[in-house]
């Protein structure tokens, strides 16, 4: 090194081949960061794409307003169980909602698959146990999805999944709306809509409790499976003027929401009810006040899974219907069946009204 003198100051010069020497390690420095920068970018990128899945989103104007995407894995909270979807099946309320709303949202109730990881609180069943469950979050049409233990329920050895993956949203709601009748044995009981999902299992489920049951249908054709699934009368009619005939009834279930059901609710006993758990047809009702007045305590009421299950647990209403298929008890109608690709096209026959049941879609 040399030293130089300048206007009383001093400075130092450094020799040529230690300025270059460091420039050199300052080089390989900058290289050595933009490869880990680099790195880091590309494990990131694949990082997000391993933790992304396959779903259905709705697409109001898509074939069954559904399509297929990617989202993002969902994130496992303490009380979640995280499920490995095997099997969803379609309703057509969703689909409904899925032609109205936006596009983009998650969709999907009714699912069934295996555990992937249990809860972290431990409230759930372990890892490898095969499920049904209630997605109330509308998150089921996926590859993964995350559950409370609550709207869960194990299926039982000689339970297929494709039987359990229609009962939360129909059987449920065919369940507790009958559930909501009282003393139903050897009383008349009446099912509109009975081709459809609700409709199959009210009709097999109110023969079970003992009811009369009075179902009613749009066609002539739909009579002989109807019977078959348990009904004791099979009225074909559209407008209520037949239904009238056979009645009065104790128990109401509908799900139509149309001038059949005002006539339906007319034909209650004095302490009949009719519970309504849908508007396929229609969203009004001529309701006669003194007719109700007259009744003392005949009772309109809506019904929603939400609300119910707030009554008892989906996990335990599942139960209960999973021991009555196991027993042989309980026979599950399922119409449609199909792969994950066939998704959008049985969810648009669906809406057509080409089949009214239930289907259930391999993933």
């Amino acid at each position: 090194m040399d030293h130089t003198e300048k206007s009383g100051h001093s400075f130092r010069v450094e020799h040529p081949t230690l300025f270059v020497q460091k420039m050199q390690k300052s080089f390989a420095f900058q290289a050595i960061f933009l490869s880990i920068v680099l790195k880091y970018a590309v494990e990131t990128k694949t990082q997000r794409k391993k933790f992304r899945m396959k779903a259905y989103v709705t697409a109001p104007n898509e074939q069954g307003h559904i399509l297929e995407t990617e989202v993002a894995e969902p994130i496992q909270d303490s009380n979640q169980t995280l499920i490995r979807v095997s099997h969803f099946s379609l309703n057509r309320g969703e689909l409904g909602f899925a032609g109205n709303g936006d596009g983009g949202r998650q969709i999907g109730w009714d699912i069934a698959g295996v555990v992937e990881k249990p809860a972290p609180d431990g409230s759930g069943p372990e890892a490898g146990t095969r499920v049904v469950a209630f997605s109330r979050a509308q998150r089921g049409w996926a590859e993964l999805v995350t559950i409370p233990a609550f709207d869960l329920a194990v299926i039982p050895s000689g339970v297929e999944p494709a039987q359990a993956v229609v009962l939360p949203v129909a059987a449920l709601t065919a369940l507790y709306a009958l559930e909501r009748g009282e003393r139903l044995l050897g009383s008349k009981v009446l099912i509109t809509g009975a081709t459809g999902g609700v409709g199959n299992f009210a009709v097999t489920l109110a023969a079970l409790m003992g009811a009369v049951v009075i179902a009613q249908v749009r066609r002539e054709d739909q009579v002989d499976e109807v019977l078959a699934l348990g009904a004791h009368q099979v009225v074909v009619d559209s407008d209520g003027t037949e239904v009238t005939k056979y009645g009065p009834y104790r128990l109401v279930v509908d799900g139509l929401g149309n001038q059949l059901t005002s006539r339906a609710v007319h034909s209650l006993t004095p302490d009949g009810r009719a519970v309504l758990y849908g508007v396929t047809a229609g969203q009004e009702l001529f309701l006669n006040a003194g007719f109700m007045l007259g009744t003392g305590r005949g009772r309109v009421e809506g019904f929603n899974l939400y609300r119910e299950s707030e009554v008892e647990s989906i996990s335990k209403g599942l139960d209960r219907l999973l021991g009555l298929i196991s027993s042989g008890t309980l026979k599950v109608k399922i119409e449609r069946e199909g792969s994950w690709s066939d998704a959008p096209g049985i969810a648009q026959a669906l809406l057509d009204r080409e089949f009214g049941g239930k289907a259930a879609i391999r993933v």
